[in-house]
């Protein structure tokens, strides 16, 4: 096995086996990475896009496993914690530019991690990269209910709900830059399909019985669950329907046995923030998205 190296697994049942206990020891901070390969796992290795997914892993000097990244196009590369020479060793694996593909240029890493990214990329091509998000991992500690709680009702969606979802979805992408490729209408719809399908995504139902915001969850994956997405149009803001939405996730997600109910925040967003901790989350760390072409 090489030693200080990244290793691309062969297959996802590779990865299971030489990478996901590695993963799964800090469950909570991986949650993304544990999420996404949850879904390989489950759903084959095209559940996100006909792209084959990369599955890489960092053998420090004494051979254990201290790093993981996973990218499923369309979407960006995913690192888990690792020391620097892995960082720097990962800089030396993307091409200039980052790749086909808007995805290919962007990397989602623990705030640990940006620092020493940031100062390889920038040695090795003399651009600094450029932050497109900061954000912030909270954990529920005991869930508060909004109190008053606003007007309408929970409902699981259904069928007849993808069309809206997806184009919730959609909205939610481009709020927060998200990568999405030319087709992001199709990603959207099978997103949607298969999460309503598994019975995963809340809307909140106003008094005219409209869907006025979405609210998912993942399926238990580690013993826990990640609240996401969280949307509501913006001409609809203001009205507590994002905290009705996500109380009603949460409550799904504990009802399904999750230890855990996790969620993330962007940064820059004070009023999410102040949302989630009324509702009884908690930080818990920190993490950012990069893009690094020039």
């Amino acid at each position: 096995m090489a030693r200080d190296a990244w290793v691309t697994a062969g297959s996802v049942d590779e990865f299971l086996r030489t990478t996901v206990p590695f993963l799964a020891a800090e469950p909570v901070l991986n949650t993304l990475l544990l999420t996404v390969f949850d879904r390989l796992r489950t759903e084959g290795p095209h559940a996100f896009g006909e792209s084959d997914p990369q599955l890489l892993t960092w053998y420090d000097a004494g051979g254990s496993v201290a790093g993981a990244v996973i990218r499923t196009p369309p979407f960006p590369f995913v690192l888990s914690d690792a020391p620097a020479a892995a960082i720097g060793a990962f800089v030396d694996l993307v091409p200039d530019g980052g790749g086909a593909g808007r995805d290919g240029r962007e990397v989602n890493l623990p705030l640990t991690g940006e620092e020493p990214f940031v100062t390889a990329w920038t040695a090795r091509t003399g651009r600094a990269p450029r932050v497109l998000e900061r954000f912030r991992l909270y954990r529920l500690d005991g869930l508060v209910a909004p109190a008053p709680a606003p007007l309408g009702m929970p409902r699981l969606a259904g069928r007849e709900d993808v069309p809206l979802i997806a184009d919730f979805i959609r909205a939610f992408w481009r709020e927060v830059e998200h990568s999405v490729p030319e087709d992001s209408r199709a990603v959207a719809l099978r997103m949607a399909e298969g999460r309503v399908a598994e019975g995963v995504f809340w809307l909140w139902i106003d008094e005219s019985g409209t869907p006025v915001a979405l609210a998912g969850h993942t399926p238990p994956t580690a013993g826990m669950c990640r609240i996401g997405p969280v949307f509501t149009p913006p001409g609809l803001r203001g009205h507590g329907y994002a905290a009705g939405a996500t109380t009603a996730a949460t409550r799904a997600s504990l009802a399904l046995g999750a230890d855990e109910v996790l969620l993330f925040t962007d940064l820059a967003n004070p009023i999410s923030n102040r949302l989630y901790q009324r509702l009884g989350y908690r930080p818990v760390s920190d993490r950012a998205r990069l893009e690094f072409a020039g």
